[in-house]
């Protein structure tokens, strides 16, 4: 071998030792890949146990289950790593959103008898005390000598709506968080108990929801900033108002919120500031729904899991008095959710929207005979109306940005366009005028659509902040009833005699309710004097109804109950309002309720 041969060989070999040096630099220099979560559950049961909370120590879970009968919610808690749950609580109503105290011997909880309150009880057992009436989702601080919590209306963001407070477990005077807020709600201490991250909104102009914002603040009135989580929120394809269940330790926010039909859990990391920093991350979700994460120190988290529907049920009614005459029973049965139920006159026939096969339809189901057909294929059907007596049905097909509504026929299956732009809320009796709303999403006028000719005149009139939905016609067309949203945690249902194509002034409407509480669906009986409508309250939902003049167009007495779900399993209250209908017929009242199991995992959060 020549000397260039040498050399070159030489060369060679170094640059392959130099590649392969540097091959084996860049692979163990690499960061270590995250290993996959192990998750292990908790409990077994056949209905729901949910909203855990986590000892400081990670040895205990508290939590709510209704495995005692399926009714209402009781407290019970167990050893993480396995053992015999205690059973805490022994009552008739709900007790949920368990807080452990810094020693892990006392619970913080929030009891749903008389009007709701926080109270507290020996982690092992023993005689509740009351803390604070009134109070929601109890929160012990990292010290354990002061619990966080709100009063108010969830969701609400109106003056004076929901407030938030600070209390010693001694007793003693509370102290109210960012009392300069119109609204606060969904306090979460900060791992040094330092600070607060709360919903609020902060003074200013415009709409409140414009200022709605999570905030993290110190327990004086110094400075309240913003986390920041809208931008990582929204990359995630989320949105701030359906963040539930925070958790803020060191490794992280840790948080619910829905993405599309499936809740799942999230972990935000925070600087010590409570400023978001990075992405979110998906801790737990997926096909199952996930919620009410719960984090100890040390990153082990405790979750609830499970499936959840979404069906049409009926009530046997008597739809003139208002009074139940037996269980209610399902009507639809599938894991396909539907929407915006609505029944015929003559309380045979039952439509509603499902995307069972594919894409939004208009399902038709026949009650004596058990059989269901789609009536309206879509694409994108839904908002089904009841015309001129069920022979034709109304329903609203949305294509991007655009709906337009169409009336179908049901004897020929003939459908034809009849009103472009918006949708319908209800026909009159006589199939010839509608209660429409444009679609365009700052239109929140009553529209009145002459059905022969096109004619379209606003006959309600919104004002700034308020919302005017849910139209309907009384079973004469003589009177309108629709709702004033003023605000998610609030709205007010008013009544109003029908002018035709007129205007309707303000100072001819009628109150129906006070505004003070979130009321939505208002509908007329049958006869036209009584108009039901759901109710919120203290995380429940129920249909209540109230006694109408048609002579006067005013109300007679208080309103009464006519169906409470209150059962953790089945309940109004996990139905969102943009998807509730409910109907009214001589014989039954039909309604969506939400439909869930849920059992407690546990995982590991990685630093």
């Amino acid at each position: 071998m020549t000397q260039r041969q040498l050399v070159r060989a030489a060369l060679s070999c170094l640059a392959l030792g130099l590649l392969l040096g540097g091959l084996a630099e860049w692979k163990f220099g690499l960061p270590e890949a995250p290993r996959e979560a192990r998750y292990t559950p908790i409990t077994f049961d056949p209905g729901v146990a949910t909203m855990p909370a986590i000892s400081p120590d990670g040895k205990l879970v508290a939590y709510a289950s209704d495995r005692a009968g399926g009714h209402n919610l009781d407290l019970y808690v167990q050893q993480l790593r396995g053992g015999d749950p205690v059973r805490l609580t022994w009552t008739e109503e709900n007790e949920s959103d368990p807080s452990f105290s810094s020693d892990g011997t006392a619970i913080a909880y929030h009891w749903s008898k008389d009007g709701g309150g926080i109270y507290l009880i020996p982690s092992l057992g023993g005689t509740p005390r009351l803390l604070a009436p009134g109070g929601h989702n109890p929160r012990f601080s990292p010290q354990g000598n002061l619990v966080a919590y709100w009063t108010g209306t969830r969701d609400g963001l109106a003056e004076g709506q929901a407030k938030t407070f600070v209390v010693s477990i001694a007793g003693g005077e509370r102290r109210e968080i960012r009392p300069d807020f119109s609204a606060v709600q969904r306090p979460v201490w900060s791992p040094d108990g330092r600070r607060l991250i709360v919903w609020g909104v902060a003074p200013g102009e415009g709409p409140p929801a414009d200022r709605a914002d999570f905030w993290v603040t110190g327990l004086e009135r110094d400075r309240a900033e913003s986390t920041g989580l809208v931008g990582p929120v929204t990359r995630a394809g989320g949105r701030l108002a359906a963040i539930e269940d925070m958790s803020w330790t060191d490794q992280g926010l840790v948080f619910s919120m829905r993405v599309g039909w499936v809740r799942s859990v999230y972990r935000c990391r925070m600087t010590a500031a409570g400023k978001a920093r990075g992405d979110l991350e998906r801790l737990a979700g997926g096909t199952a729904t996930a919620d009410f994460p719960a984090v100890s120190p040390d990153g082990q988290m405790v979750f609830a899991s499970g499936g959840e529907r979404f069906d049409v049920w009926g009530l046997p009614l008597d739809g003139n008095r208002g009074k139940a005459l037996g269980p209610r029973y399902r009507i639809s049965d599938s894991t396909a959710p539907a929407e915006y139920p609505t029944v015929s006159p003559d309380g045979r026939m039952v439509l509603y929207a499902t995307p069972r096969n594919g894409t939004s339809q208009v399902w038709m189901k026949d009650l004596a005979k058990g059989e269901e057909s789609v009536i309206a294929p879509g694409p994108n059907a839904s908002v089904p109306v009841w015309v001129n007596g069920g022979k034709l049905v109304a329903f609203v097909q949305k294509l991007g940005k655009r709906s337009d509504e169409y009336l179908l026929e049901l004897s020929t299956g003939e459908t034809r366009k009849v009103y472009q732009g918006g949708f319908f809320w209800d026909v009159n009796p006589a199939g010839t005028v509608a209660l429409a709303q444009a679609s365009d999403s700052n239109q929140s006028d009553i529209l009145a659509v002459d059905l022969k000719t096109g004619r379209t005149s606003a006959i309600l009139r919104a004002v700034p902040e308020v919302s005017l939905i849910q139209a309907k016609f009384s079973p004469d067309a003589a009177w309108i009833v629709f709702l004033a949203n003023t605000g998610p945690g609030s709205a007010q249902i008013h009544a109003a005699r029908e002018k035709g194509f007129s205007e309707i002034p303000r100072g001819e409407w009628t109150a129906v309710t006070d505004g003070r509480s979130k009321v939505d669906q208002p509908r007329f009986s049958p006869d036209g004097k009584l108009i039901y409508f759901t109710q919120d309250a203290d995380g429940s939902r129920g249909i209540r109804a109230i006694r109408f003049d048609p002579r006067t167009g005013e109300t007679l007495g208080d309103s009464f109950r006519v169906f409470d779900s209150d059962e953790a399993r089945l309940t109004l209250f996990g139905v969102s309002p943009l998807s509730q209908g409910i109907g009214i017929a001589k014989d039954k009242l039909v309604m969506l309720l939400a439909e869930r199991n849920s059992n407690l995992w546990t995982t590991v959060i990685e630093p």
